[in-house]
């Protein structure tokens, strides 16, 4: 699979981009305006997101306004109407306190921090905390990629932003958990087709339905794109399969099926600014010498197990396995090929008890996860995109046995006041460990044993039923990925024996109203005390590889707000504001001491505005403005990325007659054509840290559905379906 046989096969002329796509979606309009919608429901139309919703990324199921945490939820309504769906970038840069960056770079993937957490990685995710229908995306070492997760299917994204080690263990500085379609027992089936600027293109196919006690979901869909900037080629199918077997009204088992495959993904890599501003479309010419980009394989089988002993107890057991092979080239000669093949996996299980206390309702909750990883890793030269000599080969294991005991206690209530009183306690022991293969260079084996008790407590007093404010207190801890021990800037084997566990205390204050489905309003102020916080860097002896220090001690201190009014039941507005003031107070490297400066890569200032109009007639218009500030590139704070604006346009209509609906969407990304930078490489060797964002960006398609107006029922083993017409 070459890169010119991907821009040959997945992608038009980009001179007749705009003229197929200005057609097409002026077609399907005119198509869409002429078919009556016989059964349009009008409260399926109406915005729900600032309706109260259970929350579950809390381990225990509780309503929003009665957990002591600073929590987001997203439904499908915004996760999937008009979207995109290329990433899940567009969903998480709405929630306040969360920056996300490089959704252009398929092959370096997306960078989420919340809090600051995250904003060190050099690909993928660190310490956050990602689980999709109950099963962890994380690595047990704390590690994500996302590039396997299809935003075309999630119907609900839970955000928890403040430390959560005292829920999940290690690498958890927030938790985004991901829910996904569900079968239904009216069976349906929807397919979809997008394009859009710069050879973007994307298919899904997606069917639900019941066959007795067993729920089926099953969903394919297959993206591809030339990418804004020279060497940015990428192609990605994904698959999902759920099979959710209900034994009774107590008992259920769901079983998970993943497969992901991007058979490449073209890295353009970092720019000068001087590079940025002669031509931002360009890669950086080694990046194109040596090929720079990954290929990854990954594939993960998960089974939750749910049941509701009585009314006071409930049980519930996972378990997963999880593989990854991966091969990354980086635009260097010396170790610049990098290889790896990843299993991991897991189970846990949790007990839940409701009780009384001292005469006070009373809940707790008891349970345990293990989980273990394995990477076979090897490095080789790159010479000039060509596998060269082999410099490493190695073992590495991270495993993990963590207990939890969480309590949740009513401490007071009268009328519709309440005091409740949370705390988690859990215990993690963790052991890391090289196995050196390559033994040329002498043997670097070695192992790292780590323990770790992790409390959190909180306190909610909900005033009444529009508002309520908590505190909280959490330690967090997060041991550095065996990717990240292994880039040793030695160049030998084994791990980076200076890098050490990060540790973290968190204090939050906050308030939460709720005003019928009319307005809602959050608000957060916290503060973080960090020990030894994880650093990126690059060196120059070795462009485009990324190592990793600790800085002394840092101190994060912010206020999130965001709102939600709906003046009317087809109109809502949305906005928020975050502010970071997070500076480094013990920090010396070398000569060089960075103490009092700002942290690289996180912005100060964000906001956020979207309105949104959802017509009982099947039209949705939504407007977007998203505004990030300035932002330093490196730890001296020598070098910044400036502030941007950024404008979104998106609309869709939908039409329906008997079973069936038709809905063409179309938007605008940038739409003033802003010219910013959508990643800072931090500390980037010498002054690459910018990666030019896409132009205006303009795509649009069509979504065609069918529902059955009965069940898919059983016949002598088989299904029938049957249909009315």
């Amino acid at each position: 699979y070459s890169q010119t046989s991907a821009k040959n096969l997945f992608s038009p002329q980009r001179k007749y981009m705009k003229k197929r796509l200005f057609c097409l979606v002026a077609l399907l309009s005119v198509i869409s305006l002429k078919m009556r919608a016989q059964d349009a429901d009008s409260d399926t139309l109406k915005s729900r997101e600032i309706a109260p919703v259970t929350i579950t990324a809390t381990r225990y199921e509780s309503e929003k306004n009665k957990t002591p945490f600073a929590i987001t939820v997203l439904g499908k309504n915004r996760l999937q109407t008009a979207q995109q769906q290329l990433t899940v970038h567009d969903a998480l840069a709405v929630i306040p306190g969360v920056f996300v960056q490089n959704p252009d770079n398929f092959s370096q993937d997306l960078r989420i921090s919340v809090r600051g957490f995250g904003a060190r990685a050099a690909f993928g995710i660190r310490g956050v905390r990602i689980i999709t229908d109950g099963i962890p995306e994380s690595t047990p070492d704390g590690q994500a990629d996302v590039d396997n997760l299809d935003a075309g299917i999630m119907r609900q994204m839970q955000v928890i932003r403040g430390a959560a080690a005292g829920l999940y263990g290690n690498g958890a500085g927030g938790v985004i958990y991901f829910q996904t379609d569900e079968p239904s027992a009216q069976p349906y089936a929807e397919v979809q087709a997008s394009v859009g600027s710069f050879g973007f293109q994307r298919y899904q196919a997606k069917t639900g339905f019941e066959v007795g006690k067993m729920g089926v979901f099953f969903s394919l869909a297959h993206h591809s794109t030339e990418g804004y900037r020279d060497h940015a080629t990428m192609s990605q199918t994904i698959l999902n399969t759920k099979l959710k077997f209900n034994f009774n009204e107590k008992t259920r088992l769901s079983v998970l099926l993943n497969l992901g495959n991007s058979p490449w993904a073209d890295d353009a890599g970092g720019l000068t600014q001087e590079q940025v501003t002669a031509n931002r479309r360009q890669a950086r010419p080694q990046n194109v010498q040596f090929g720079a980009g990954e290929s990854v394989e990954q594939g993960r089988v998960g089974v939750v197990f749910n049941s509701k002993i009585s009314e006071k107890q409930n049980i519930q057991a996972r378990v997963f396995t999880t593989f990854r092979n991966f091969s990354n080239k980086l635009p260097v000669n010396s170790s610049g090929l990098v290889e790896f093949e990843r299993l991991f996996g897991g189970g846990g299980v949790q007990y839940e008890l409701k009780t009384a206390l001292l005469k006070r309702p009373y809940r707790t909750q008891i349970g345990f996860d293990i989980d273990r990883q394995r990477d076979y890793r090897q490095r080789f030269n790159n010479v000039n995109g060509v596998k060269g000599t082999q410099v490493l080969e190695q073992n590495e294991k991270f495993q993990s046995i963590g207990a939890y005991w969480l309590h949740e206690w009513q401490l007071f209530q009268q009328n519709k006041s309440e005091l409740l009183f949370t705390a988690s306690t859990r215990f993690d022991k963790v052991k890391l460990s090289a196995d050196d293969k390559f033994l040329s260079d002498g043997n670097q084996s070695g192992s790292i044993p780590l323990s770790k008790f992790s409390p959190l407590a909180g306190l909610v007093f909900k005033m009444n039923n529009s508002i309520s404010t908590y505190v909280n207190f959490s330690s967090n801890f997060e041991t550095p990925t065996l990717n990240e021990l292994s880039s040793n800037p030695s160049n030998t084997g084994g791990f980076n024996a200076d890098l050490n566990p990060q540790k973290a205390l968190s204090y939050e204050w906050g308030v939460k109203t709720q005003v019928a489905q009319k307005l809602s309003f959050d608000a957060a102020l916290f503060l973080i005390d960090l020990k030894d916080e994880f650093v990126s860097y690059q060196l120059t002896q070795f462009p485009g590889r990324t190592f990793f220090r600790n800085a002394g001690k840092s101190q994060r201190k912010g206020i999130e707000l965001g709102t939600a009014f709906s003046p009317r039941s087809d109109v809502t507005f949305y906005a928020n504001y975050t502010y970071s003031d997070f500076k480094y107070q013990d920090f010396q490297q070398g000569a060089v001491n960075y103490k009092g400066n700002r942290q690289a890569g996180i912005p100060q200032n964000m906001a956020y505005f979207e309105g949104r109009w959802e017509h009982k007639s099947g039209f949705t218009g939504i407007a977007q403005v998203r505004y990030v500030g300035e932002m330093f590139a490196n730890d001296a704070n020598t070098f910044k990325n400036t502030a941007y604006t950024v404008a979104i346009l998106r609309g869709s209509y939908r039409a329906t007659f008997k079973q069936w609906a038709i809905e063409p969407f179309a938007g605008v990304n940038n739409l003033f054509d802003a010219q910013y930078n959508s990643n800072v490489q931090i500390n980037a060797a010498a002054n690459r840290f910018y990666e030019p964002a896409s132009g205006r960006y303009i795509y649009g398609g069509v979504k065609v559905g069918f529902m059955s107006q009965t069940r898919v029922i059983p016949n002598f083993g088989m299904a029938r379906i049957y249909t009315k017409f």
